[in-house]
């Protein structure tokens, strides 16, 4: 396991997301119901990032065209059949949040 720290908890408001960078990867966190989730940013339909998408309950629409993802499992919910983003654990350490890489 490799923790990176990625941003604080006072940097998120609830229902909302941000887009991290740690390398060349774009990671998009959001935070819901008390728990934050991780999956990569970019929308498999145009690569649009999903962090700025509006957020309800563990489904994120991306802003682009409204495509849906689970942002708990990574999975798309609609158009296509099979498609999934990576998703990444978060881990919460005095305030500080951190993805497992």
């Amino acid at each position: 396991m490799v923790l990176r720290k990625v941003a604080r908890t006072d940097e998120f408001q609830e229902n909302k997301g941000k887009e991290v960078k740690v390398e060349d990867a774009r990671i998009a966190i959001f935070y819901t119901k008390g728990k934050y989730y991780a999956i990569d940013a970019l929308c498999r339909h145009q690569d649009g990032s999903l962090a700025p998408g509006k957020l309800d309950g563990e489904v994120v629409e991306c802003p682009l065209h409204s495509w849906h993802y689970n942002v708990r499992t990574g999975e798309l919910l609609d158009y296509l059949k099979g498609v999934k983003l990576a998703t990444h654990q978060v881990i919460v350490k005095d305030n500080d949040l951190y993805l497992d890489l």
